[in-house]
């Protein structure tokens, strides 16, 4: 739901446009990958480690920027022209997110859904976004927010369940793939938790109960 909204609603891509995102290896990076492939647009993948870059290129990603050893701003003037993007989803915030609100050419909008640049959002520095005011006064860039649970208070229940089947079809389509979980017996909660707070682990953790149902610990 949170790709699919961000991508046709939040920003409403069009198709060849170029979208840039930050943590591309997420589950909802990959799925902006997947939904925007599917719909013609060009997405443009910021990754902090250079192991990932490959994957997210085999995955999908038109383009891929590694922070570990490249110059983000440059990387994008190079890719998508000296004016910068357009649109951009950032769920890092701190620096780079404040790298990717000047990525933006004039008049750009970037929709921030998290804040992975700290653990357990903590770090004050980490959870801020610094913007030059320059930038939003005089080229009229926009930073704003996104958050599902929100979304789904704000939304009509006509219009959740519109944009619900919209996200079935396209699972059933295959489309988009869901990742599997890692699946974990309840004995092992605390094995459990420390695999979902662990950097890059890959999976989300899934309890599996003895009648085979899946759920997500860490999903309230």
């Amino acid at each position: 739901m949170t790709a699919l909204l961000l991508v046709t609603r939040e920003l409403d891509v069009q198709p060849g446009e170029w979208l840039l995102q930050t943590a591309a290896g997420s589950t909802v990076g990959r799925l902006v990958i997947q939904l925007t492939r599917h719909l013609g647009m060009r997405t443009i993948n910021v990754v902090r480690r250079r192991a990932a870059v490959e994957e997210i290129k085999a995955f999908g990603g038109d383009e891929v920027i590694c922070t570990e050893d490249e110059d983000l701003l440059q990387r994008v003037a190079e890719i998508a022209g000296s004016a910068g993007v357009r649109k951009a989803i950032d769920c890092v915030a701190g620096q780079v997110g404040a790298q990717v609100s000047q990525a933006l050419a004039p008049g750009g909008e970037v929709v921030v859904y998290g804040a992975l640049s700290t653990h357990r959002q903590t770090d004050p520095a980490a959870l801020t976004i610094p913007l030059p005011a320059r930038s939003v006064i005089y080229e009229t860039k926009a930073v704003r927010g996104f958050w599902l649970h929100r979304w789904f208070g704000t939304a009509s229940p006509a219009d959740a369940l519109r944009a619900l089947s919209q996200v079935r079809s396209l699972v059933a389509e295959e489309v988009l793939s869901i990742p599997q979980g890692e699946p974990f017996p309840l004995e092992r909660f605390a094995e459990a938790i420390s695999f979902a707070e662990a950097p890059a682990h890959g999976a989300k953790p899934l309890f599996v109960f003895e009648d085979g149902r899946g759920v997500n610990p860490t999903t309230p």
